[in-house]
């Protein structure tokens, strides 16, 4: 029954999303099918509308996101006319060349208008139309100006027409398109697939070590196809980076003042912390590229040496001469034995300062001193986390009080309170605004659950707070409550922080 329910809920639940998946290959081939029999009579029959769309794809995306510029319908016409040239060793002229160039354009473009197709939804019983573009346009200054879109490059991505040490790069490119069309959980996988192939670089970095350890000559060649292929690219990954980094930031800005950003609050702070583990790894992949020349060095220096010992076989020398029939070279063994003879001598002074040398009659033992271990010693990330959960404990402690004494009251009262018990200069405290940021990740709580499995760093606090107040733990294990963000704004200290209900879920007898 099982097996059957998986099933069907993979056809039917699933089916949506597969065919949103689709979307972005469908305009390649209704444009490859395009036949220029029709155009010109034949004229350019040779043409092939497939790879023209797949080198108009890799131009776009190399002047809107690596070189940061929008294109004009003159820089196509440039790039076109490259092609033809280079391509198709075909010499047009300007006005055949003009017209060819347009009709291409405006069936990439399918005429201004997006490629649509028609499937069936099971779960909404119903048909439904999906609509994709390839060239988007739009209006800047005086002139009109094209961008590729963002399925366009998720397409061009999949179909591994670059090379793989530039996935991470167009994978970002991808994710800036992915944020500023506002799709914040499809760019939260992207970046898993960016931390994918990180992690085949830093595999293949210590696959280089391993087969050095037993073919230098490999190993080397390895090693230099992995510095030139992946190496160069790490400063233009780190701009995209940054430039991503700058867009998630911005669209959390804009939570405070946009409905639909704050509608997506929750999947933004999850892109900006998958971002902020693929920097991360992507900035050790750096540090480990730089160790491994040091590395590679070392085991080239040392089987160098190795190969260069003073080495002789005498064996294979007498045989070579007898092949030869040629004893010439027994000269060089000869001459050592011919030359001027060197007598050596031994001071019988020394035998004296050996026979009068006393050694004595026991050995001691070094002894070695047990350095005492500080057992109090802690790290500077111990101390901080410390800090942090004394913190917490004292903000939870004022909040669980507050909720057991009103059913509901807003994070402006929450303020007043934590004021007059912890001190004026509470609302300054950097781990006072970190908590409200992990107490937003959820929209409600509920310390029983908590107490059996919590599921995030608050939460985790919020356990070991209910196990640590032992004597309160009965009247904290009734606690639940959710949080509402009210839109209304207020100021902390020169900080806007939108306001926050906190509403109690439980009256006598249970939850609400």
């Amino acid at each position: 029954m099982r097996t059957e329910y998986t099933l069907v809920k993979d056809i039917v639940s699933g089916h949506s999303k597969r065919m949103n998946n689709i979307k972005k290959y469908y305009p390649f081939f209704k444009v490859s099918e395009i036949s220029f029999l029709g155009f010109k009579e034949g004229k350019y029959e040779n043409l092939d509308m497939g790879y023209i769309l797949m080198a108009v794809l890799r131009f776009f995306i190399e002047q809107n996101n690596f070189n940061e510029k929008d294109v004009k319908y003159e820089d196509y016409q440039e790039f076109m006319h490259d092609l033809y040239i280079r391509d198709f060793s075909m010499n047009l002229d300007k006005d055949e060349e003009k017209e060819l160039s347009l009709y291409i354009f405006d069936k990439i473009r399918n005429d201004g208008r997006p490629f649509s197709f028609t499937y069936f939804d099971p779960e909404d019983k119903k048909k439904k139309t999906i609509r994709t573009r390839i060239i988007e346009n739009k209006i800047s200054g005086d002139d009109i100006v094209y961008q590729v879109s963002a399925d366009a490059v998720s397409f061009y991505l999949d179909t591994k027409e670059i090379k793989e040490e530039s996935n991470i790069s167009v994978a970002q490119v991808l994710l800036g398109k992915m944020i500023e069309s506002r799709n914040f959980s499809g760019g939260t996988e992207v970046i898993l697939k960016i931390n994918n192939e990180v992690m085949k670089l830093i595999n293949k970095k210590n696959e280089i070590i391993n087969v050095m350890s037993y073919d230098v000559f490999h190993g080397v060649k390895m090693y230099e196809d992995f510095m030139e292929n992946t190496v160069k690219w790490f400063e233009n990954e780190q701009k995209l980076f940054k430039k991503n980094k700058e867009l998630v930031d911005k669209a959390l800005k804009n939570c405070d003042s946009d409905k639909s950003y704050y509608s997506a609050m929750e999947d933004i702070y999850h892109l900006e912390e998958e971002l902020n583990k693929a920097m991360i790894r992507h900035s050790q992949l750096l540090s480990a590229s730089v160790a491994l020349q040091d590395q590679v060095d070392g085991i080239i220096l040392k089987n160098k040496l190795s190969k260069i010992r003073v080495s002789f076989d005498f064996n294979k020398t007498m045989s070579e001469m007898i092949s030869r029939d040629d004893i010439r070279n027994l000269r060089y063994l000869v001459w050592p034995l011919f030359k001027f003879g060197v007598s050596k001598t031994f001071s019988l002074s020394m035998i004296d300062n050996m026979l009068d040398y006393k050694t004595d009659d026991k050995e001691q033992n070094e002894k070695i001193k047990k350095e005492k271990e500080d057992k109090n010693f802690k790290y500077a990330d111990e101390i901080e986390d410390e800090r942090i959960r004394h913190n917490y404990n004292a903000f939870l402690k004022i909040m669980f009080e507050m909720l057991l004494e009103m059913e509901e009251f807003s994070l402006r009262k929450y303020n007043e309170r934590l004021v007059s018990m912890l001190g004026d200069r509470v609302l300054e405290n950097g781990d006072y605004f970190s908590f409200l940021a992990h107490l937003s990740q959820k929209d409600a709580y509920d310390m029983k659950k908590i107490a059996m499995k919590p599921d995030t760093f608050l939460e985790g606090i919020m356990k070991d707070f209910y196990v640590k107040n032992k004597d309160d733990s009965d009247r904290y294990s009734e606690i639940a409550f959710d949080i509402k963000f009210t839109g209304d704004v207020i100021e902390i200290n020169e900080n806007s922080i939108t306001d926050i209900l906190f509403t109690s879920a439980v009256i006598k007898g249970g939850l609400k």
